[in-house]
């Protein structure tokens, strides 16, 4: 073992300790440090970005959840946000960036950081039994396609856009 320390004092006048390139250990970290420090950032971009096989089975496995699923809105309106949050608590991918765009009777599904592109299509049915009923309550008409009541999804999807 050498006699140097590992940390000396910086020689550039101020008063903070640096690595220590005469002592095999100083030397080791000089060439460790950055090597860990690139590692962690290149992780940290993979854990961030999309990759194809990602977007691919987070839209698999979002669709597959939203079957059957219980939704409070109206039949009218873009529904996207739907499949975006299926796709967003699939857990699969970091779960931000997913862009969906209502054409041709259904939503492309794609990402910033991908080629791919996915045609999902949802329908929604009237839910027949709401979860809240109220006692003694008559009977309401099926609301019309502008107003709020539960309905259940049912999603299909597809590779390519939807136009």
């Amino acid at each position: 073992m050498s006699e140097e320390p590992v940390f000396i004092r910086s020689k550039l006048g101020t008063s903070r300790y640096v690595y220590n390139y005469r002592n095999p250990v100083g030397l080791a970290l000089i060439i460790l440090t950055p090597l860990v420090a690139l590692d962690v950032l290149f992780g940290m971009q993979a854990e961030s970005t999309w990759s194809e096989g990602e977007l691919r089975d987070a839209v698999r496995k979002g669709v597959q959840d939203l079957g059957g699923k219980r939704h409070y809105t109206s039949l009218e309106g873009n529904h996207g946000f739907l499949i975006a949050e299926a796709i967003r608590e699939s857990g699969i991918g970091p779960g931000h960036g997913v862009d969906t765009r209502e054409e041709g009777g259904g939503y492309t599904v794609s990402t910033e950081d991908t080629e791919s592109e996915y045609c999902v299509r949802i329908t929604l049915t009237l839910d027949e039994q709401p979860p809240v009923v109220f006692p003694r309550a008559e009977d309401r008409p099926p609301p019309d396609p502008g107003m709020l009541a539960f309905y259940l999804s049912h999603a299909t999807f597809s590779k390519g856009s939807c136009h």
